[in-house]
């Protein structure tokens, strides 16, 4: 989840005043455990969350951000729904229909890889991430364009929970200008509410928009190059895209997941669940990455809420049943616990990782150890620490 340095009174008025105090006590007076528990969770999650978040404005189109920076065009295909003005963007609304468009997004010249530079007000793309264009399309001219687009294939990014549509817009390109990616970013984006107390809006919202989801990989690993489609989701993107996939493989779309490159940062995935999908999907032509981290405290309160039960994310990787689960479903297990996180929740290390990206990737794709199915450890520089991990005790996958 994005958890942004800068105060938020909004927030702060939420969750300081006396009066919560003594409702959160009343609850606990009548609720008992179960209830003091996810109260003071989500206290626990407002408080490290405390933040401002960026508006509608900073998604306002640019006039003068030709003059500034790199520029990278963003296609947008999203279940949210679109807000009353055209120039803010999507809403956190769930539309019946599904709705496309395309942004292009001004890089600032000074930008720090990892950072998204965000404005105060009215962005200043010399300064900050600004949006130049923005143009909703329909569903046809969508995939025309984008296939005319589509040289080095198409990578599509799932966000998480806790995410408004200017996070989830600009996230995507701070990580495509860091990782220079020559294929061409698309931002599958749906109806988060944007609060730190919204997780069962959220979770709801994710499976809403699984018939999107399905809808837009299906379509893009029919109508696109050769090049895999790759997918990469976050924390409760993760979630949906492993649902998306299991609803694939029921559907008789083998041909669409063999094209199909997936990517996981931190699933918020119950490993019980996760199994059972694993067993519905079936092994991947390409091997399914996942990165994880034992000590992502936003995975450790999703458990605790969920009574305990550990998330596919926060997996040790010293687990000899991990292990064997691993190998046994074509599955590359990355522990990045050893990335710089932005954030004291240590759940957003992928983007720290996004400098190293493309030589992980280069290893990926040759001889190295780190093409076939495993775990292995990444290193503070990005780099394979350790070679497939020995494979030994009872896989959890059987």
């Amino acid at each position: 989840m994005p958890l942004p340095d800068r105060d938020c009174p909004r927030l702060r008025r939420r969750t300081g005043s006396i009066g919560l105090e003594r409702a959160g006590q009343r609850r606990m007076n009548h609720g008992g455990r179960t209830i003091r528990l996810t109260f003071f969770l989500s206290l626990s999650l407002a408080l490290a969350g405390c933040a401002g978040r960026p508006g509608p404005q900073t998604v306002w189109p640019v006039a003068d951000s030709a003059a500034a920076g790199q520029r990278q065009k963003i296609f947008v295909t999203t279940t949210r729904s679109r807000a009353e003005v055209a120039a803010d963007g999507y809403t956190d609304g769930r539309s019946p229909s599904t709705n496309f468009a395309e942004f292009e997004v001004s890089i600032p010249p000074d930008h720090v890889p990892g950072a998204i530079e965000w404005s105060e007000g009215r962005p200043d793309p010399h300064s900050d991430f600004a949006v130049a264009n923005h143009l909703r399309v329909d569903e046809a001219t969508f995939f025309a364009r984008l296939d005319r687009m589509d040289d080095q294939g198409v990578g599509v990014f799932v966000h998480g929970f806790n995410y408004n549509f200017p996070e989830a817009l600009f996230r995507l390109a701070q990580m495509t200008a860091d990782v220079q990616l020559e294929g061409t970013p698309v931002l599958f984006t749906w109806p988060s509410s944007a609060s730190l107390l919204g997780y069962a809006y959220d979770k709801e919202s994710a499976s809403y928009s699984r018939d999107a989801l399905a809808g837009l990989l299906t379509k893009l690993a029919k109508s696109t190059s050769s090049e895999p489609v790759t997918v990469f989701g976050h924390s409760m993107g993760g979630w949906l895209v492993m649902e998306v996939l299991r609803q694939m493989r029921i559907a008789g779309e083998d041909e669409a997941l063999t094209r199909l490159e997936v990517v996981l940062a931190a699933p918020d995935i119950d490993v019980d669940l996760f199994r059972q999908q694993l067993a519905v999907i079936g092994k991947m032509d390409i091997p399914m990455v996942l990165m994880v981290s034992s000590d992502d405290r936003a995975l450790q309160l999703s458990s605790a809420i969920a009574g305990q039960k550990p998330r596919v994310g926060a997996l040790s990787l010293s687990d000899p049943a991990v292990q064997a689960a691993a190998k046994a479903s074509n599955v590359v297990l990355l522990d990045i616990s050893s990335i710089d996180a932005t954030s004291g929740m240590n759940h957003d290390r992928y983007i720290g990782l996004a400098a190293a990206y493309p030589s992980l990737v280069d290893e990926m794709q040759s001889e190295q150890p780190l093409r076939d199915a495993g775990t292995y450890i990444i290193d503070a520089a990005g780099q394979v620490l350790t070679a497939p991990l020995r494979v030994v005790g009872a896989a959890i996958s059987e």
